[in-house]
């Protein structure tokens, strides 16, 4: 008996049991009421708002002597500050604080002083500041960039020693070995750029190379013009230090010749600077490359003179002077008839190197003038028609007495002091032009020494 009352309250605590939790089962929110809002309590202290936002203002340094308080969730601002973008920015910080109805912004701008230097000093103390940041990133770029120097001075000696077997001309020896240090110098900038953290210009140095040498040649196109001119006189090598040249509608001697122009100096003691481009594109008169000048001269005899005694008497004096050389031989032919002369022409040959060939010129007009006065050979001017309109109006007188003109010659000397020294000019504006360079010697693109 007892134990089917025992069995009974077992199945009524059960179905209790099952019931409580069909209940708390159908009680359950379902997934779709997980988007309602849940609600939580809004109300902050005016203490606390106060104290947080006046601390925001403090961390901001926005603004100055700043002051917050809060009466019933109104927020008074107070302070200052010279700049109306601080103002603005604190007033919308205040309305999206939580717990803030309105608020009050009483902040006044005030402008700066004009002699305030603080913004100067604050400026300085942060460059300082950014300045002891990077100092390492510099000492190692500094010591990048020494050693990029030291690769180029190695890279440019070892070039050097390589192409001196087989290049002779010391300017294109000196620019070929250079060549070679551009790609480490250039590597070497990458590096100190890289490390000192400019990598976008970096990598302006490494791409826009090309075309910084396209804006370089057209910019600067004469130079670029002078120094490939340059380059092809001291290759070509038309010229000497020391040639007498004409060029341009200037002649003189060659001083120097530089990446820009060449140097020479005048008869008249002047420099001249001409640019390479001019000289290379123009037709150059080298007077000095082959030593041996040829002079000339014309002179007319009378027609009833022997023009065979006249060649032979004037060949005779040109064979006689040391200054004319006889090789190549000196010539006397006959040039012209004139209306009462025979012209003959007088060639003759001059070491230009060691005399001065209008010096030479000079002393044989004067020496065959006076080699054909001792011969007797007629040296008359040329016939000139004079036209009388009116006549001629003849008028006869007898002479009681008869007078002899005496014509008197003068004698022409062997030699004088004018011809005494026929050495050529050029040898004074050389050694002129040794002792004034305008430029170094290091500078001279032809190092060969004076002719």
């Amino acid at each position: 008996m007892f134990s089917i009352y025992k069995w009974l309250l077992l199945l009524l605590m059960s179905g209790q049991l099952l019931a409580q939790e069909k209940e708390q089962i159908e009680n359950k929110p379902s997934w779709s009421d997980t988007k309602q809002q849940i609600e939580v309590n809004q109300s902050v202290a005016d203490q606390a708002i106060q104290k947080r936002f006046l601390n925001i203002l403090k961390i901001s340094a926005r603004i100055q002597e700043p002051e917050v308080e809060v009466r019933e969730g109104v927020l008074v601002l107070s302070g200052w500050t010279d700049d109306e973008a601080d103002k603005t920015w604190v007033e919308e910080a205040a309305n999206r604080t939580e717990g803030v109805i309105a608020v009050v912004n009483n902040i006044e701008v005030r402008l700066g002083e004009q002699w305030d230097l603080e913004p100067a000093v604050s400026e300085a103390l942060s460059l300082y500041d950014k300045f002891i940041r990077a100092l390492p990133k510099i000492t190692i770029a500094m010591l990048v960039l020494f050693l990029t120097w030291v690769l180029a001075k190695l890279t440019t000696s070892l070039a050097n020693k390589a192409l001196s077997r087989k290049v002779k001309n010391p300017f294109v020896l000196r620019m070929g070995a250079r060549l070679f240090a551009i790609p480490v110098v250039v590597v070497g900038i990458y590096l100190v750029l890289q490390l000192t953290g400019l990598t976008n210009l970096a990598m302006t140095v490494v791409g826009g190379t090309g075309l910084m040498g396209l804006i370089i040649g057209i910019a600067f196109k004469d130079i670029a013009e002078n120094f490939l001119a340059s380059v092809l006189i001291s290759v070509r090598r038309p010229f000497k230090i020391g040639d007498y040249i004409l060029v341009s509608d200037h002649e003189g001697v060659v001083q120097s010749v530089t990446t820009r122009g060449t140097v020479i100096m005048t008869l008249d003691g002047n420099h001249i600077h001409i640019p390479n481009a001019i000289i290379y594109k123009n037709t150059i008169v080298n007077v000095t490359a082959n030593p041996n000048i040829r002079k000339q001269f014309t002179v007319g005899i009378g027609a009833n003179d022997s023009i065979t005694h006249a060649q032979q008497t004037a060949l005779d004096v040109l064979n006689k002077h040391d200054a004319i050389l006889k090789e190549p031989e000196p010539q006397v032919l006959v040039d012209s008839l004139g209306a009462a002369t025979v012209n003959i022409i007088i060639y003759f040959w001059v070491n230009g190197q060691k005399n001065s060939s209008s010096k030479v010129k000079s002393a044989m007009i004067r020496l065959v003038k006076k080699a054909f006065d001792d011969a007797k050979i007629m040296m008359p001017d040329e016939a000139r028609e004079v036209v009388f309109p009116e006549g001629i109006r003849i008028i006869q007188d007898s002479l009681e007495s008869s007078q002899t003109v005496e014509v008197v010659k003068t004698t022409e000397p062997e030699a004088n002091a004018v011809e005494a020294d026929l050495s050529n000019d050029v040898d004074e504006i050389r050694k002129q032009s040794a002792e004034n360079q305008l430029s170094d010697e290091s500078d001279n693109l032809i190092k060969d020494e004076p002719v």
